[in-house]
């Protein structure tokens, strides 16, 4: 193990209270079919179990057809009917992936490959006597390349809340997400030619709970979208897809993006004069003919490549088995970046969303949440070796706090910037029929001793809000992250999450919660951009704040700053805030990067290093 490094799938328990990223897998449901939750579908009877709490679950329930062979990278098609009732009491397998502790509950070793490409399932959960309730749409995050619905247990959500809530397997990274003219070229519809092949997973799920989900309990007409980091990037894509106009009628963003990439970054060389990704399908399919034999070294594998007909590098890329595919991108986490959300013009949008946003016309206008943590950065800055090493050879310890908060504060800010203040400014500013809801989850009171500083490795780290709304995953995940003194001030804050969550979900308005009891939650204005903190009494708890971060303010900071006054280190700044992989171009200005002495320093380059 590289010393420095907190390696997913390591336990680092020292009397309960370091930091515990393993890759377990808890004890298997038990789950016995009750006759009491039959329920008729389009394509047949489903039968569930009994959850607690007099709450019913019915989960691996196939909405497509398996997507192997020649239906890998196509469209989805719905599942065939069934003649006999489907025991719906196991979960389906997660979509081909790397292991780890992020990736959700696995048993496998971390690193190595599990999952399988007939993934496309669903999980639902109810109160027992639902009927007309609303429907809580889950899209899991994990960067789009890990992850798993079967994760998030409706079971509570569902009870307190009085809402349906269903849970998704979509295609992970290659599988999900490829774009190359061969598509173009050979496809019979522009959803096939695509190459969002899993945003079109989550669209045909959508239609699924449009068809069925009245058998359930749930409402058609009342559908909120809700999703976190890569799953918010997604609720942000459907927001903007012509083909989900009308499958939901709320939608809640939690640490989403709004990056899109262009056909050029998703399929080009990566020197190319406009550079594609590390990971474009180019590149990949040089790697893919290496790995393979067909090919040498890089230079016969791209003299080869470019000799290939549309045909050829179709059938070449389809004969490949899962492990070949995703061989080039294994990653220590597993978690591994690749294009994705193209602006193809059928799925998605050919401009920015940023751009679609500031149309009333162009995207599908419904209420909105959209938030980030206060310290959305640290989780990732806490497995760098740049910045915290092994205390003892296994406690986790900030080298330099200074420096780690000052990189967490711009990381996380600009976060905040590009996920909520942006767009809210942006929609606020052209339509203020659309109500937009900003928030900013600032939870940060884990275990702080002698042995380790939770509130400083990791505050209020990305996805530790999921706890609030789930029950424990980061819990399960970062040992010491809870304890005795921390459980009230937890409890009061699920509680008010879930109960702003629930009613939003009712009525588009967060309000004052279910219950009538909150801090009222009031509406993005585009003249003060005021929005919630989400915290507990000793944090400073529930309240409005106009604290807000815009792209500029954060511009200036980094030129003022009198740590990037090297322009080597400014310039490294500058592309890891406003360049990536991921598509967030929107901000990244060539002039006014050449103004910051950049010159000499090609921002691309940049990218595939700092990001």
């Amino acid at each position: 193990m590289k010393k420095g490094l907190l390696v997913l799938g390591v336990l680092l328990v020292v009397a309960g209270i370091a930091l515990n990223l393993v890759d377990s897998e808890p004890p298997e449901r038990t789950a016995v079919a009750d006759p009491e939750t039959r329920r008729t579908t389009q394509y047949g009877d489903v039968v569930g179990y009994q959850s607690t709490s007099k709450t019913f679950a019915w989960v691996g329930i196939p909405y497509a057809a398996p997507p192997v062979g020649e239906r890998r990278w196509r469209a989805p098609v719905p599942a065939e009917a069934w003649a006999e009732p489907l025991a719906a009491i196991q979960h389906g397998p997660v979509c081909p992936q790397f292991a780890s502790a992020l990736a959700g509950a696995t048993g496998a070793e971390p690193g190595t490959l599990m999952g399988d490409e007939d993934c496309l399932t669903l999980d639902v959960y109810a109160p027992a006597n639902a009927e007309g309730l609303p429907v809580m749409f889950w899209i899991h995050g994990g960067g789009n390349s890990i992850g798993t619905g079967s994760t998030y247990d409706g079971t509570a959500l569902a009870e307190e809340q009085r809402v349906v809530v269903v849970s998704i397997n979509y295609r992970l990274g290659v599988l999900g997400w490829l774009s190359h003219p061969a598509f173009r070229a050979l496809a019979d519809n522009p959803l096939d030619a695509s190459g969002n092949f899993s945003n079109l997973d989550m669209v045909l799920a959508l239609e699924w709970v449009r068809d069925n989900i009245s058998a359930f309990g749930g409402n058609p007409q009342n559908v909120t979208i809700f999703g976190e980091s890569a799953g918010g990037r997604n609720v942000f894509a459907l927001l903007s897809s012509p083909l989900a106009k009308g499958l939901f009628h709320r939608a809640i963003a939690q640490s989403g993006l709004t990056g899109t990439n262009t056909l050029q970054r998703a399929e080009n060389y990566h020197d190319d004069p406009e550079p594609g990704s590390g990971s474009s399908s180019r590149e990949l399919t040089g790697k893919w003919l290496q790995s393979t034999g067909r090919a040498e070294d890089v230079g016969s594998a791209r003299a080869l490549q470019d000799s290939f007909s549309d045909q050829e590098w179709l059938t070449f890329v389809r004969s490949l088995s899962v492990e070949q595919l995703l061989e080039p991108l294994a990653v220590p986490g597993g978690m591994y970046r690749a294009p994705q959300h193209f602006r193809d013009g059928a799925v998605l949008p050919k401009d920015s969303l940023l751009t679609v946003f500031a149309d009333p016309k162009r995207w599908n206008q419904v209420p909105l949440i959209t938030g980030t943590n206060l310290d959305e950065a640290k989780l990732f800055l806490a497995l760098d070796s740049n910045y915290v090493s092994n205390w003892l050879g296994f406690l986790p310890r900030v080298d330099d706090p200074e420096s780690y908060n000052w990189m967490s504060a711009y990381m996380s800010d600009t976060w905040k910037a590009l996920a909520v203040d942006e767009v809210a400014q942006t929609i606020a500013a052209t339509d203020a029929r659309v109500p937009v809801y900003g928030y900013r989850f600032d939870w940060d009171e884990g275990t702080q001793n002698a042995l380790v500083d939770l509130p400083l490795l990791l505050g209020a780290a990305h996805a530790v809000e999921l706890d609030f709304i789930w029950g424990p995953i980061m819990g399960e995940i970062v040992a010491g992250l809870y304890n005795d003194e921390n459980a009230p001030g937890r409890a009061f804050l699920t509680q008010a999450m879930r109960g702003y969550w629930g009613q939003f979900a009712r009525s588009g308005d967060p309000g004052s919660g279910s219950d009538n009891s909150l801090t009222p939650w009031q509406p993005w204005q585009a003249n003060d951009g005021a929005f919630m903190v989400l915290d507990t009494e000793a944090g400073g708890g529930l309240r409005m704040s106009t604290d807000r971060v815009m792209v500029d303010d954060l511009k200036q900071r980094l030129k003022s700053d009198a740590r990037l006054a090297q322009a080597s280190a400014r310039c490294a700044m500058y592309v890891r805030l406003f360049l990536d992989n991921g598509g967030v171009e929107n901000f990244f200005d060539s002039r006014e990067y050449e103004a910051l002495e950049c010159a000499e320093f090609p921002p691309w380059s940049l990218a595939e290093r700092t990001n």
